[in-house]
């Protein structure tokens, strides 16, 4: 099974920020290292989140808004986001894949954009959207 990247523009209220993101399929959440949330401007909830890290760490983040996630051509506006800080461990492994180390999109955000992951590919392929 390959990894899957995704190419994301995220937009706050005071910056934006591009890159190549892994699309982690065992997450629901999209995660943003601290360090990009400040810098871009999101807008926290107020909700706190805990999750559990692949390493069976539980992982206290912040729930926040960013404005616009671009993820490859399709815009979201007003995206639902973790923030906490990334273990470095974390950001040098995906860094050294060529990947961002600051950004992973969980599958909530892709789906969103009917987008699914293609680990055969490494890409999101657009899907067809409807309600039953």
């Amino acid at each position: 099974m390959g990894i899957t990247k995704a190419r994301v523009v995220l937009k706050g209220k005071k910056n934006k920020y591009s890159s190549t993101a892994l699309v982690d399929t065992g997450a629901r959440m999209s995660l943003i290292d601290e360090s990009i949330a400040n810098h871009v401007g999101v807008e926290p909830t107020g909700r706190k989140i805990e999750f559990m890290s692949v390493s069976g760490q539980k992982v206290q983040a912040l729930e926040g808004i960013v404005y616009e996630f671009r993820i490859e051509e399709e815009l979201l506006k007003y995206e639902a986001v973790a923030i906490a800080e990334i273990p470095k461990a974390v950001k040098e492994t995906l860094m050294n894949s060529g990947l961002d180390g600051k950004v992973i999109v969980g599958l909530l955000t892709p789906e969103r954009a009917n987008l699914l992951p293609d680990t055969t590919t490494g890409q999101l392929k657009k899907v067809p959207s409807f309600i039953l």
